[in-house]
């Protein structure tokens, strides 16, 4: 079991020594819950035959098959056929197990862009990517929210995206700011679309029929444009937005004060 991790001197990491501290356990997800996860003993988990990734390819199923409510740690064991005892010998609460399949669920926007592209078409590429694995797994975008972008798969999603926003002229507090903007803004889309596109025919008419009936005296735009409205969908909201963000990020760039720190 981890221990609970105490104020260490000026350059010491954290101690995780229980006699030295008495503060609560770290909340997954935190800088001091990962730095204690990482110093824990590696004999702990080494000696069993369950892993932590199999735990999570049971739980990534669980979710793709049955979404976030039937994520609970009885049923991945079950999923698991072992018992929950086992399970809390790796991931102690459902909590640090949503925390480190969110984690592992965030590398795939990591992955190598274009060599060819310029910094503004390897973001849009990084983008695209991680909403299409996002609207693949729906589950994993509703667990998404708040969640600190601290664990190592996420650690080098922003490492990537500040070697790609520094190297195209912004400061590191800019590209920073810029990363997370775009990261919020991908999976923002996704949640504003789960469940509901108008791209799905049945849905586009009977929005078309909802303009329509509308009191053309209190929503006029909305009863003209009813049928070029009807069919505007979560990819052209999407395009749009990405679009407007690297517009935006190229005029920072082109007009401010951007010299790296």
């Amino acid at each position: 079991m981890r221990e609970p991790m105490t104020t260490a001197g000026a350059g010491e990491p954290p101690s995780t020594n229980p006699r030295k501290s008495q503060q609560a356990e770290p909340r997954p997800g935190t800088a001091a819950w990962w730095l204690a996860r990482e110093n824990e003993p590696a004999r702990q988990r080494r000696r069993r035959a369950l892993t932590v990734g199999a735990i999570l390819d049971a739980a990534m199923a669980l979710l793709d098959a049955r979404g976030a409510a039937a994520l609970t740690m009885r049923n991945v064991a079950e999923a698991l056929d072992c018992s929950q005892a086992s399970l809390y010998r790796h991931v102690r609460n459902r909590e640090e197990l949503v925390t480190l399949l969110v984690d592992r669920a965030v590398s795939v926007a990591s992955a190598s862009p274009p060599d060819d592209a310029d910094w503004a078409e390897k973001a849009a590429w990084s983008a695209r990517l991680f909403r299409e694995h996002l609207r693949r797994h729906p589950g994993v975008a509703s667990l998404l929210r708040g969640t600190e972008r601290l664990g190592p798969n996420s650690l080098a999603g922003v490492e990537y995206a500040l070697a790609l926003f520094i190297g195209a002229g912004f400061n590191p507090k800019l590209a920073s700011a810029a990363a997370s903007s775009l990261a919020t803004f991908v999976i923002g889309s996704v949640h504003f679309n789960l469940g509901l596109d108008a791209q799905d025919s049945d849905e586009n008419s009977y929005r078309r029929l909802l303009y329509r009936s509308r009191d053309a005296t209190a929503m006029p735009l909305l009863v003209k444009y009813a049928d070029i409205l009807a069919n505007v969908g979560s990819d052209d909201e999407f395009e749009v937005g990405l679009n407007a963000l690297l517009t935006g990020f190229r005029a920072l760039i082109e007009n401010a004060d951007v010299t790296p720190g």
